[in-house]
């Protein structure tokens, strides 16, 4: 996205929720934040929380959106709005939060007539989804459908010929809408045969490839661990000698430790109780004391090696490594499909999408869908 397409996108954000322009600029704007972007946008979650508790009137946020880096305003303190700004990235999810679904209606003059005073418009379930199919690849496919709820029947490519309508959140005047004769969980079944139908239509060479590729894989893997195996044997026998060295290495070290000296009692007046004066951890370590003897003087208790529960921290077998492995590579190579709802809306329109062919369709699903920001 371009500076001047990132303004559009934030100006029809920012419509969307009726806020308040305190000023505009060339270069920035100043919006009165209303509650939900306030909320959504605002990073102060807390300050929400103590209004709603205290049921208090809010302060409405006021924040200044820049547009371009070299022309920043002077005496405003304004944030830097591009696409790859944390602010950007907060107006996207919000767009997504509020508007994942809409109803809207075709807006179109109408003259009543004394035969006929009205105009129906026709229920319509726009659907925008996401195919994708995964290996150790990517491909995704977008899918535009729009579902006749009144007379069944399903078209591609139907939010191209929304964009072409004038369309509004009120219906008109001198206008009905007609009855749905299919209820959301039928068209949502037609929207399924549908994607079905785009997918036969598709090469399946690409999961044919997909599954070569796990195969070779998987064979270098199997080469790896056999190779492991065979050499197995010699790993252990060198292992159980630095095993024996390091036991030893351990009975030295023990018969090394001196008991923990205690210091004589100092001489003390007849009837004078002796107190024996706690000792920190510094003092101890500067007049050269072992931190082992520390802790058995203040009464911590040492577990002895034997009686340390490590069965957790067993390592891996050799066919357990090997199972994982094979795991992470069948997730990661074996083809699948996943089908992503991305948004959509209730439409009712008095005009009707044309029908378009399996070679339309096909080419208007790989052209992008319109030139406008959506």
């Amino acid at each position: 996205m371009q500076e001047q397409q990132v303004r559009q996108f934030v100006e029809r954000y920012l419509a969307s929720f009726s806020a308040h322009i305190v000023e505009t600029h060339p270069d920035y704007l100043t919006v009165k934040l209303p509650v939900e972007v306030d909320k959504d946008i605002g990073n102060r979650p807390f300050y929400w929380s103590w209004v709603e508790k205290m049921n208090i009137a809010y302060q409405p946020l006021m924040l200044t959106f820049a547009f371009h880096p070299d022309r920043m305003p002077e005496g405003l303190r304004a944030e830097y709005l591009h696409l790859g700004a944390a602010r950007m990235q907060q107006i996207f999810e919000s767009t997504k939060k509020h508007g994942r679904f809409l109803c809207m209606y075709e807006q179109k003059p109408a003259s009543p007539s004394p035969s006929r005073r009205s105009t129906p418009l026709v229920p319509w379930l726009g659907l925008n989804l996401k195919v994708s199919l995964l290996c150790d690849k990517k491909r995704d496919i977008l899918l535009y459908l729009g579902i006749n709820m009144h007379d069944p029947r399903i078209v591609q490519d139907f939010t191209s010929f929304l964009f072409r309508l004038p369309l509004s959140p009120t219906i008109p005047d001198y206008f009905y809408t007609m009855d749905r004769r299919i209820t959301v969980e039928q068209a949502l079944a037609m929207a399924e045969q549908e994607v079905n139908a785009v997918l036969e239509q598709e090469d399946q060479n690409w999961a044919a490839e997909a599954r070569s590729r796990l195969q070779e894989e998987l064979e270098i893997l199997a080469a790896y661990y056999e190779e492991l195996a065979r050499r197995e044997p010699e790993s252990a026998e060198k292992h159980s000698d630095d095993e024996e060295a390091e036991a030893d290495c351990a009975e030295a070290a023990q018969a090394e430790e001196q008991p923990l000296s205690v210091p004589d009692t100092p001489p003390y007046a007849a009837g004078q109780a002796y107190v024996e004066q706690p000792q920190s951890f510094d003092e101890f370590r500067s007049s050269g004391g072992r931190i082992l003897d520390f802790l058995r003087a203040n009464g911590i208790q040492t577990t002895p090696r034997e009686e340390i529960n490590q069965k957790e921290w067993r390592k891996s077998t050799p066919d357990e490594e090997r199972q994982r492995r094979m795991d992470e590579l069948r997730w990661q190579h074996e083809p699948r499909i996943e089908v992503q709802f991305i948004n959509g809306g209730l439409f009712y329109l008095s005009s009707a999408p044309p029908l378009l062919s399996t070679s339309q369709s096909k080419k208007a699903a790989k052209s992008p869908v319109s030139g406008r920001i959506l």
